[in-house]
Formats: structure tokens, C-alpha cells, sequence
């Protein structure tokens, strides 16, 4: 087996997981976590191995035991599996187990060492018509195999959607129904994203495999030019224009000027009438006959972060569930510099030996950015799935997503604190010399310096016995999860929302029962207006620069 100090953290940051903290479990049935891939407002989603070292890695969905134990939400719960195992095709990851340890109610599928569409739009850009007519084929695919097993997906959308080496994967049944079966929801319940929601599930609340076609037509017009077809977000307005109004016309024209028999395809994925769509099985012949334009191979640089993490996850394949434990974070104690030594040359050794590990403790911290979010990226169209309706419906955070991300604005929509311009944004890499990780070595180093004469002692010694370095606060040293400075505000979810949520929360101001969810909603909203307005900024609840670089002030 490969030594694990010769993996270490970056084959976690590889393939997209953060190094477990204390609290997670160590054991999850008959899987053992070695990092963690996201989590959610019910649940987390850890990358696992077999407990046996037998070959294979694992996506495993833990619920929240306050959720586990009620009855209604584990028969949801055993509804998603029992939905999920119908459907067996390479196109999305097989289930390989379930289960109820003790408060641990699990859910393991295979791990796909891939990027979530989104994700990849937002590091690699649109994709190439070439790009594009490979996820007809292969989304098609997906979508025929969920029609023979009599499943309807209902939240086909970016963030539901890998790139693989393999290719392309639908994720997340969460909210599927077999259509041999009731639906989860009530009379007058809608869940799923607005933004690629069909039309006659909106205006009737009908849903069946042909709105599958309509919700992969809009994944499939994102994914070739990064806009939604009707627009982005989750209100009223992006509803009715998906339920009534036609594409918007910029969108598509872009897409028809680079290929027209493309965005002719799509276009009918798009109509608003049912039996003008085509089924799964038409997508996967028009791709065949454009054969010519179709990828065998993913655009890069695409391909490259592709290949880094299968290349991440075959490491950590070669971590034996002995050598595990060690991809854990190390406990509190082990960040002090006090030691209690033996003999002065044990005192120093020690000393030395803690201020390495504060700060590859700290760094590990940081480097788990991406995975306190399902994942998340800056991307309009990895919206969370809304419950559109009574209050009756499964809500929609039941299901934390291993490639959930946040979504952004729609075009046009104001800053209204930098008059309409964006921050570039981006993810913090967590990797040592990042503000936390560099300020907890150089507390390290200047506790573990002992040496200096009696009467000219060094100048790092003179500073430790009069100079503490100032304490980072909790909110920088705790939440870094995203260094950008987009506007985030109500409705928006994902890894800005939980750098933002994380930030209030180490200020002292709730964000809601249910703390750092990654959902912007009323309470988050609230204590983003009391923050403003205790610094004397503009009241309006939206987090754009001026509220970010308050937020990550260091009063």
C-alpha cells in the first residue's frame, strides 16, 4: 500500500475532498472515510474506502442523526435508494449499499473522479460545439436508461451533471420518483431548480420523462454558452418565463452562430409542448449522425483537471484503511506550542516538531474550502432545488450533492455597492503561505525558538518575550472558502453563501437554526443588514465588495 505521507493532502485536494476533522466518524457501515466531499443543511458526503481494503472508492451520503431518527424523513430517504438502484447504466454511479448504524442513517454510490458541469464551466469556460454534442449523446443515454427503469429525474440541471475521464454522469436522485409509484410531493408542490424546470411541471405540476429531455435542453444550452436558457435564480420571474415565454434570443443566437444543427436540436428540447420534443433515444441518434463534430476527448483544459483527479483518486486507492487515520485532521491540542519536555534537546525537538504540525493543521483547515459546500463553484446554474408551493413539500436540503455549487446573478441584475461591476472571484487554494497557514507558522517558529546568549539574546527571541503576534481572528483563521468578491445575496447557495454564513457566524450574528448551510435565506439576509449596519454601510442585505472587505476585516 502506498504510505500515506506520500499522499497526504493533495490527493484530497485532487480529488476535490477536505481532511476529516475530529468530530467526523470513523467508520460509516462496512466504509471508512478518508476525506470529506461536502456537505449540506441534513447531511454530509465523505470519500470512503472499504473497511477490507478491497478495491474501489465510495461516495457516502450521511444524514444528520436529528434527521435520521424521524420515520417520514428515512422513509424519503429509503424512497431515494430504492429509486436510485432501479437505474443501472455507466452513465450515472451505481448505488452499492444503504444503511441505518446506530444514529448513522448512509447511502453509498461509487466515486466518480470528475467535476460537476458547472464546476467545470466556471474553471474551463463554455464548452465547444464538439464538447457539446458528446453530452447529447451520452446525457441521452443516461436519460434513456432512467426511461427503461421507469425513473424520472426531475432536477436535471449543471450541478447534477460529472465530467468524467469516463464521460458524462447524471447524480443526485434525491427528489426522482418511479413513475410506477406517487411522487414525493403533495397537490400544488413543486421541487426541483426553476431555471431548468419543464413548463407543464410548473403550470400542472406533471412530470414524466419527456420533461427530462426539456431540463437537459437547458443544461445542454448552459453548458454551450454559461447562460441559462430563461435566465438564472429561483424567483417568480425566471417560472413564468420558462412556464410561458420563449428562450431568451441572445442566448440562442449565440449558440446557433457557432453550431446551427446544434442549437436547432436544442431548441426542440426547449418547446413548451411535450410531443415536440424529441425522446432520449433521437438525441442519441442526432449525435450519432453528427458524428464528425463530436469530442473523443474532452476539451482542455478540461482533460487535464480531469486526469489530475483520477490520478488523485487512484492515491488514495492506495491508502490502506490503517494508514487512514492519518488524513485526519489533528485534534485542537496538537496546535499549542507548549510542551513539556524531558531534556532540553527533547524540549526543542518537540517544540519544533508541534510548530510544523500547527501549521500543516491550520493549512489542512484551509484547504477544505470547496467541501464545506457541495461544491461549489461560482456558477448560475447550480442553484440548490427549491420547493415551489406549500410548506408540505420534502425540502429541498435533504440532499447534500457532492457536486452542489452556488448560483449567481442574472444578467444585468445591480451591485449596489459597486454601481453594476463584479469581483473576479475564486477559490482560496488553502495551500501553505495562505494568510491562516503563514500566521500559524510564524507563531510556531517564534515559540520554538530557544536559542540566544544571556546578554544578546536573538532578535526572534526579543520578539517573542515582548512582542505577541496579534491574534488572527476567528473569521479569517475559520472561513476560507472563497476569495472573491461577487455579489451574493438572497436565493443564492453554495461555497460564497458558506464563506459568508461562516464569516457572520464567528462575528456573532445567526444565520438560522440551521447555522453555515450554504443557503442565502431570510435569517442570513438578516444578519448581513445588521452587520451593515453596525459598519456604517449601506443596508440592503446583499453582500457585494464593500460588504466582503468588511467581513474580512480583521475588526
Amino acid at each position: 500500500m502506498t504510505d500515506i505521507s506520500a499522499v497526504g493532502d493533495s490527493a484530497l485536494r485532487q480529488v476535490g475532498a477536505a481532511p476529516l476533522l475530529p468530530a467526523d466518524p470513523g467508520r460509516i457501515g462496512p466504509y471508512v472515510p478518508l476525506g470529506l466531499l461536502g456537505s449540506g443543511g441534513m447531511g454530509r458526503v465523505y470519500l470512503a474506502r472499504h473497511a477490507d481494503d478491497s478495491p474501489g472508492l465510495a461516495a457516502v451520503k450521511v444524514i444528520r442523526p436529528e434527521y435520521a431518527e424521524g420515520p417520514d424523513f428515512r422513509r424519503r430517504f429509503e424512497r431515494e435508494a430504492a429509486v436510485h438502484g432501479r437505474v443501472r447504466t455507466p452513465r450515472a454511479p451505481h448505488l452499492i449499499g444503504t444503511g441505518f448504524d446506530d444514529t448513522l442513517l448512509w447511502m453509498a454510490t461509487e466515486y466518480l473522479p470528475g467535476l460537476g458541469l458547472s464546476d467545470a464551466l466556471r474553471e474551463c469556460g463554455p464548452m465547444q460545439p464538439a464538447g457539446v454534442w458528446r453530452l447529447v449523446a451520452e446525457l441521452g443515454e443516461a436519460l434513456s436508461a432512467l426511461t427503461a427503469s421507469g425513473v424520472v429525474h426531475r432536477d436535471l440541471k449543471p450541478s447534477n451533471v460529472i465530467l468524467s475521464p469516463r464521460g458524462a454522469h447524471v447524480i443526485d436522485f434525491g427528489i426522482s420518483f418511479a413513475a410506477d409509484s406517487s411522487a414525493i410531493t403533495t397537490t400544488g408542490n413543486r421541487v426541483g431548480t426553476p431555471a431548468y424546470m419543464a413548463p407543464e411541471y410548473l403550470r400542472e405540476g406533471r412530470c414524466d420523462a419527456v420533461s427530462d429531455v426539456f431540463s437537459l435542453g437547458c443544461t445542454l444550452v448552459y453548458a454551450a454558452t454559461g447562460h441559462a436558457p430563461f435566465g438564472d435564480g429561483t424567483g417568480v420571474d425566471v417560472m413564468h418565463r420558462v412556464a410561458f415565454e420563449a428562450p431568451d434570443a441572445e442566448v440562442m443566437a449565440e449558440l446557433a452562430q457557432t453550431d446551427p444543427a446544434l442549437a436547432a436540436l436544442l431548441s426542440a428540447c426547449l418547446d413548451k409542448d411535450p410531443a415536440g420534443r424529441p425522446t432520449p433515444r433521437q438525441l442519441t441518434d442526432a449525435a450519432t449522425a453528427a458524428g464528425h463534430g463530436r469530442a473523443a476527448h474532452w476539451q482542455e483544459p478540461l482533460a487535464s483537471r480531469l486526469l489530475d483527479r483520477q490520478q488523485g483518486c487512484a492515491a488514495l486507492e492506495g491508502v490502506s484503511v490503517r494508514q487512514g487515520g492519518h488524513l485526519r485532521t489533528p485534534t485542537a491540542p496538537v496546535l499549542s506550542p507548549v510542551a513539556a519536555p524531558a531534556s532540553a534537546g527533547n524540549g526543542r525537538r518537540r517544540r519544533s516538531l508541534l510548530t510544523v504540525a500547527a501549521g500543516v493543521a491550520v493549512g489542512a483547515v484551509a484547504v477544505g474550502a470547496f467541501l464545506l459546500t457541495r461544491p461549489g463553484l461560482d456558477s448560475p446554474a447550480a442553484a440548490a432545488p427549491t420547493s415551489v408551493g406549500s410548506s408540505s413539500a420534502a425540502p429541498a436540503s435533504s440532499r447534500p450533492s457532492v457536486s452542489a455549487s452556488p448560483s449567481g446573478k442574472a444578467d444585468g441584475k445591480k451591485d449596489s455597492e459597486d454601481k453594476g461591476q463584479k469581483g473576479t472571484g475564486g477559490v482560496s487554494s488553502g495551500e501553505p503561505g495562505s494568510t491562516p497557514s503563514a500566521t500559524a507558522t510564524r507563531a510556531g517558529d517564534s515559540t520554538g525558538t530557544g536559542g540566544g546568549s544571556s546578554t544578546a539574546p536573538t532578535p526572534t527571541a526579543t520578539v517573542t518575550k515582548t512582542t505577541a503576534p496579534p491574534a488572527t481572528p476567528a473569521w479569517i483563521s475559520g472561513c476560507t472558502y472563497y476569495s472573491g468578491t461577487e455579489l451574493t445575496d438572497y436565493g443564492d447557495t453554495g461555497q460564497r453563501v458558506v464563506q459568508v454564513q461562516c464569516m457572520l457566524t464567528k462575528r456573532g450574528y445567526s444565520v438560522g437554526g440551521s447555522g453555515v448551510d450554504g443557503e442565502f435565506g431570510k435569517d442570513t439576509q438578516s444578519a448581513v443588514k445588521q452587520f451593515q449596519s453596525a459598519k456604517g454601510l449601506e443596508v440592503d442585505g446583499q453582500v457585494g465588495p464593500n460588504t466582503w472587505a468588511a467581513l474580512r476585516s480583521s475588526t
